[in-house]
């Protein structure tokens, strides 16, 4: 813009040009930020840039951002070309996916453009590599369970598990123990081993059935989650998903990890922003020449990923290739192209902007940024090679360890299990450890020992297990591979012990906490008369209510029909099935009514006729 302005010496000019100079100054302002004006915040995305191994079926996640703010989005194949998709909201309103109509092509590089500030990427732009995988990615169906023989009176079909208590006192925590012997099914147990709730699993065959039971929180109810289906077949890849069930059993959601990965047995925590923290295992082709392994070689990569459980859609995904050197394994590289699961992961937990996870194959644990996937610091419990970011103290080496967990006070447990198949091993025997970490720099880092459970017996479990820290001071360990689970006091004395008598069953973990079960079916009954000299006398009433959490008594009613039934007999509950004594005043019909401590009845049974099982 110009000005001619005559005169400009006399008073009444030198005015106008102070006001058209003031309002070009304001202009200047009004279009360009001030000095201290903040940048725009960066934007994470999933999978992180710069990942090597991405899946052909990748999603791309980007969090801190609303749907309707994330502009345009291109995604270009190096060898598949442009590719179109769909954008899912996050549930949290505080991401969106960008989901590709079709897959992309193995080996090929992946340039996605945006127009925002992304994390660990460069004008707004970033890459991925997809793996070259082996194995193969087929699921199928798994093989059904055999028919059930030598079931419950009541309920022929539930054949739980015989649980053998050694040990119990008062001392032990309060709550509910859950376990689920991988073929048999889900198990609940009270506090002196007695079952109250068992579903079996509908798939039969090795390795087939349930692990990692547990009760969590979802949208701060309680839930029972677990993993179900059948493990590894080809290439790692497994035929399972995760499930939740409410206090009434019912399932209320059914998912698998995003991306076209599949559901790996060993995690499945739920985080308090109603997440779920899952791992996936996948067979990727890998240049392993540099550690004495074949150009193309067999690597598993470990996928940890956080889900959205609304909607599937990835919140947070981390590899283990590309971010943790093959070198660093305590295992032996294969010469030839035998799958190496040279990390293998088996937990996850959320550890304030972190994530703790565990890899039992370089008996480490490593605490990882959640924004940027960069691991903050490395805590190795064994072993010469690789990241090793604390001294560790007296008594707090560890080795193949499962179940890293970070206690409310800042202290790191972790389920020692000292020996394994990957030797040399470090410790004899299994434990549950606890250790102290302090310092803020790779020279003053150190971990230091607060306890060690050990079992008198010296149980080794060459693999899975957990330990679980109680809210008492104690610990419950589930001894994985060795049949087993012990409660630990405070000062570390045995105040539950358990076995299971059929040495082939384990149970890939064990928890303890309080649970509250509403059954949705009544009360079972079945009943048989019994015969002294070809008359009757007296009569054996079987009853059970599966899933049922404060039965204290059973009481028998009967008579000539269902309008006239009187009490007969109370007996104690036993177990998730009762068997009870009748005497010979009885008439044609009985039935059940289960009992709360103060006399409540709970919940009744059918009345059926004497011999015949209720349905």
């Amino acid at each position: 813009m110009s000005l001619s302005i005559s005169n400009a010496g006399s008073g009444s000019n030198r005015i106008v040009i102070a006001l058209l100079s003031a309002l070009a100054l304001v202009g200047v302002l009004a279009i360009s930020p001030p000095a201290h004006a903040k940048p725009k915040r960066a934007i994470s995305v999933y999978p992180l840039p710069g990942t090597p191994v991405a899946s052909d079926a990748t999603t791309f996640s980007f969090r801190g951002i609303k749907k309707k703010n994330l502009g345009p989005v291109t995604v270009t194949g190096s060898k598949s070309g442009r590719h179109t998709g769909r954008r899912l909201a996050h549930s949290d309103g505080r991401g969106v996916s960008y989901i590709p109509k079709r897959k992309f092509v193995r080996g090929e590089l992946v340039r996605v453009k945006t127009k925002r500030r992304i994390r660990m990427g460069k004008n707004g732009n970033f890459w991925v590599r997809i793996g070259r995988f082996y194995g193969s990615d087929e699921t199928g169906k798994p093989a059904p369970a055999p028919p059930v023989t030598g079931g419950l009176r009541t309920r022929p079909g539930l054949k739980p598990p015989n649980l053998q208590v050694k040990t119990k006192t008062a001392g032990i925590a309060p709550g509910k123990i859950f376990f689920a012997p991988k073929s048999d099914g889900l198990t609940i147990a009270d506090g002196q081993g007695r079952i109250t709730w068992f579903r079996p699993t509908s798939y039969g065959g090795t390795g087939e059935g349930v692990y990692n039971f547990r009760t969590q929180k979802y949208r701060k109810r309680p839930v029972l989650t677990y993993w179900k289906g059948a493990s590894t077949i080809t290439g790692y890849s497994q035929i399972g998903f995760f499930e939740i069930l409410n206090r009434k059993y019912n399932r209320i959601a059914r998912f698998e990890p995003a991306n076209g990965y599949k559901a790996d047995i060993h995690e499945f925590v739920i985080t308090p922003r109603n997440t779920a923290l899952v791992l996936s295992y996948r067979g990727v082709i890998w240049n392993m020449k540099k550690f004495g392994g074949p150009v193309n070689g067999h690597l598993v990569d470990n996928v940890v990923q956080e889900i959205d459980i609304k909607t599937g859609a990835v919140i947070f995904e981390w590899h283990a290739i590309g971010n943790v050197s093959v070198g660093a394994t305590t295992a032996e590289v294969p010469k030839d192209t035998s799958s190496f699961d040279y990390f293998h992961t088996n937990s996850i937990q959320l550890d304030g902007d972190s994530f703790l996870v565990s890899a039992r194959k370089t008996s480490s644990v490593y605490r990882i940024d959640r924004a940027t996937g960069k691991i903050k610091w490395v805590l190795r419990g064994s072993g010469r090679k690789g990241r090793s970011d604390f001294k560790m103290g007296p008594g707090t080496s560890f080795a193949y360890q499962h179940d890293a967990l970070r206690l409310p006070n800042g202290d790191i447990s972790v389920f020692d299990n000292g020996s394994g198949r990957f030797a040399p091993t470090v410790n004899e025997e299994s434990s549950g450890l606890v250790v102290r970490l302090s310092g803020k720099t790779k020279k003053t880092r150190k971990a230091t020992l607060v306890r060690r459970n050990t079992h008198p017996d010296k149980v080794v479990s060459a693999s899975q297990a957990n330990a679980q820290p109680l809210s008492n001071g104690g610990m419950f360990i589930g001894w994985g591979s060795a049949p087993q689970m012990t409660e630990f006091d405070k000062d570390g004395s045995i105040t539950f012990d358990a076995v299971f008598p059929d040495s082939a069953i384990s149970s890939y973990r064990a928890y303890k906490a309080p649970w509250h079960g509403i059954p949705r079916q009544r009360p079972a009954i079945a009943s048989q008369p019994l015969l002294e000299g070809g008359t009757p006398g007296g009569m054996t009433v079987w009853a059970s209510w599966n899933g049922a959490s404060n039965i204290a008594n059973w009481r028998v009613l009967a008579g000539p029909d269902e309008g006239n039934l009187t009490e007969v007999a109370t007996h104690p509950w036993e177990n998730l099935e009762t068997e009870i004594t009748v005497g010979d005043k009885y008439g044609a019909v009985v039935q059940v009514e289960a009992l709360d401590r103060t006399g409540k009845v709970l919940g009744k049974s059918a009345a059926v006729s004497v011999g015949k099982r209720s349905r």
